[in-house]
């Protein structure tokens, strides 16, 4: 036997007498003794399973149990019924339930932090306490689960003592003092009240410096707001159910001043007063420090009004699917790619006057106008971060507003029209920006009009489904149409579909209107095959919004399980786009009614830069060419050549080409001649009302 094999027996011994030990009751019991004693602050522990998500004990309030040899009891339900109910407001929850979950303990061991320790507040009775958690992790060498011991403890007088030490020791106060509630008297520890000639370490009457305070500091219009606030009654009852309070007021100066109060003795009823200035706090953004919304507005206000003679723009941009950063990925990097974003706009080649994070993941920028290079803009709107080995890539959108000569309207009002311009990019993949114009106003007007008087138009049968017909593009006969939706007032407006069908799509509504138009389908097609009439294949567009609807597609299941109709007679059609932002749950149904025989379309092929991984990962039949391509036949070789190999990969991979738009007769023989399916457009016929269509399939 060599050396190896020895000190492999010798580490397999050690082992099971380790083994044998961990799964002694006794032992395991010390264990978990040791560990769950804490401090005399201590107020509970429980000792967990965190790979089985399982309590093994618990320690609370003087109450203990051992579930290690009974019915064990998932950790998140005790945390539900124990933890959670006594944590104040729904914030504080969400953020525990983050750090204390399943996941987050498991990553944070595997990061080598075996350690964890977070507060939360704690409601117990009338008063509002700070609680500090503290989690140790380790591996069971008995079994290798990773185990953990989390102690609660009070921390509520040693928080309130951090905190006085730090506002005694931060140099931006503007007072500080003591109140003692009961003989109504203040102490003023620290003024710099430049306007009230307070003595440091004066004693005065509680009620007439603050009436002093009023009148000579507070801006007229939070007056009354300070005086409600400084009450001594309102005081008391907040400190009561808080046990610390803070309003905010302008002075006469316009500056934001934050009174905060503390309790110092509560037995003594003593209090603790700070008063801060927070004026530029509250002008930045607390995550990247750079302008939020109301710090961004005054700095370009004041940018703008002081250079008259300089043209300005303001750019507004926002992050793609930002919130599914955060979710795959966790908050830390979703903050991780807002600060790299704020950081990339102050220093790309715009040279930004002023950048603000407005909300969420949307920037805003001001910057003179002839910085705005468009065609330099895609590399401020793509980036790329990497953490833990993966790569993230970030893309944005940008809106823009020049601000005309002797604009008066507000910065917000400005920085409402560049955001308002972003909502009209085409296709961000190609151009991700967009110019605002006159125009954009008034059809976001007409869209939000359409949005209200959606349901009235619904109820009032106000919406008709056309039909426009789809030919063969050698024999020239229809073999298919596609059923689109035209808005029909009462007073014989027609609203067209791109004033209505993306307010729609938008808001959500636009389930309603599809749900509609496939009803009407269904009937017109049962209704001729009842008759014996001709019928051809109708394809129904489904949204994104229908392929995250259970009711929808239980209702397209249903209406396709019970048609007497054969099934290649129904078609659903789906943007490239919209299948590329589906879940799992609406592939699944894609995939469904394909074996029922139903056929699926992919439409705007081309358009993005995910074409081929679409026609990759789900089995369409049928793909439509984006009408881009159709339009631009015989203009550019290289546009001839891409539209030539998708029919030729279209027929490698089984399926049928087609395409849209199509006006010309020079249009009809490239796509012959190449080898295109059927063509689809206005050189053939336009969407038809029921009856018309109806007289062509005669």
């Amino acid at each position: 036997m060599n050396q190896t094999d020895t000190d492999s027996q010798k580490k397999n011994g050690d082992s099971s007498v380790v083994h044998n030990q961990w799964n002694s009751e006794k032992t395991y019991q010390a264990r978990t003794d040791f560990l769950m004693s804490g401090g005399a602050d201590q107020v509970g522990a429980i000792y967990i399973d965190v790979t089985q998500d399982q309590l093994i004990r618990i320690l609370w309030d003087g109450y203990e149990k051992n579930t290690i040899e009974h019915s064990r009891q998932e950790v998140y339900h005790w945390l539900e019924t124990n933890i959670y109910p006594y944590i104040p407001d729904q914030e504080s929850r969400d953020e525990f339930n983050r750090e204390f979950s399943r996941t987050n303990l498991i990553r944070t061991f595997q990061e080598g932090r075996p350690q964890l320790r977070t507060r939360h507040r704690f409601q117990k009775g009338n008063r509002v306490c700070c609680y500090r958690v503290n989690v140790n992790m380790f591996q069971n060498p008995a079994n290798g689960h990773i185990e953990a011991c989390a102690i609660w403890e009070d921390y509520t007088r040693k928080y309130v003592d951090e905190q006085i030490q730090d506002i005694l020791y931060q140099a931006d106060y503007i007072a500080l003092g003591l109140i003692e509630m009961d003989k109504q008297i203040l102490y003023i520890r620290s003024n710099h009240f430049e306007e009230m000639k307070l003595e440091d370490d004066s004693v005065l009457s509680y009620s007439e410096c603050v009436r002093n305070m009023c009148r000579q500091r507070i801006l007229e219009k939070d007056q009354e707001q300070f005086a409600r606030c400084t009450s001594l009654e309102y005081l008391s009852d907040n400190m009561a159910m808080a046990g610390e309070f803070s309003f905010t007021v302008h002075n006469t100066a316009h500056e934001v001043e934050r009174y905060t109060y503390y309790w110092f003795d509560e037995k003594q009823r003593l209090l603790l007063f700070v008063v801060d200035d927070m004026t530029k706090a509250s002008e930045t953004d607390a995550l990247t420090g750079a302008l939020n919304r109301t710090g961004f507005s005054q700095k370009a206000e004041e940018i703008i009004h002081n250079n008259p003679d300089k043209r300005f723009a303001i750019l507004y941009f926002n992050i793609q699917r930002f919130k599914a950063i955060n979710d795959l990925f966790g908050y830390d990097v979703g903050d991780d790619v807002l600060c790299d974003a704020m950081h990339a706009l102050q220093t790309c080649y715009l040279k930004p006057l002023a950048v603000g994070r407005v909300e969420a993941d949307h920037f805003t920028v001001l910057t003179e106008a002839d910085n705005v290079e468009l065609d330099r803009l895609p590399e401020v709107l793509h980036g790329t971060l990497y953490r833990n080995d993966m790569r993230i890539d970030i893309y944005g959108r940008c809106g823009i507003y020049y601000i005309p000569e002797n604009c008066r309207l507000s910065v917000s009002d400005m920085c409402d029209r560049a955001k308002l311009a972003k909502t009209y990019i085409a296709n961000q993949y190609v151009q991700p920006y967009a110019v605002f114009n006159g125009d954009m106003r008034k059809e976001y007007e007409q869209r939000s009009i359409a949005l209200i008087q959606l349901e009235h138009a619904l109820k009032n049968d106000e919406f008709h489904v056309y039909y426009q017909p789809i030919f063969d593009v050698w024999t020239r006969k229809i073999v298919s149409a596609e059923a689109l939706v035209r808005w029909i007032s009462r007073d014989n407006e027609v609203i067209l579909p791109k004033h209505f069908i993306p307010a729609l799509e938008e808001s959500g509504h636009i389930t309603k209107l599809d749900l509609l138009v496939n009803s009407r389908v269904h009937e017109f097609l049962e209704k001729r095959f009842h008759e014996g009439k001709r019928i051809v294949p109708v394809t129904v567009n489904l949204s994104r919004m229908d392929l995250m609807d259970n009711n929808i597609m239980d209702k397209i299941r249903r209406d396709i399980i019970n048609s007497r109709l054969p099934k290649e007679n129904f078609r659903y059609e789906i943007t490239e786009s919209a299948y590329a932002e589906i879940n799992e749950t609406g592939s699944k149904f894609l995939t469904e009614l394909r074996k029922y025989g139903v056929k699926m379309l992919v439409d705007d092929f081309g358009s993005g830069l995910s074409s081929f991984s679409t026609v990759r990962d789900f089995e369409f039949d049928i793909i439509k060419l984006d009408m881009g391509f159709v339009h631009r036949i015989g203009r550019s070789k290289k546009n001839n050549n891409i539209l030539i190999s998708i029919i030729e990969l279209a027929h490698r991979l089984g399926m049928k080409v087609v395409a849209e738009g199509v006006e010309t007769e020079e249009q009809i023989e490239f796509l012959r001649d190449y080898g295109c399916d059927f063509i689809q457009g206005f050189y053939f016929s336009k969407p038809l009302p029921q009856g018309e269509f109806e007289r062509l399939l005669t």
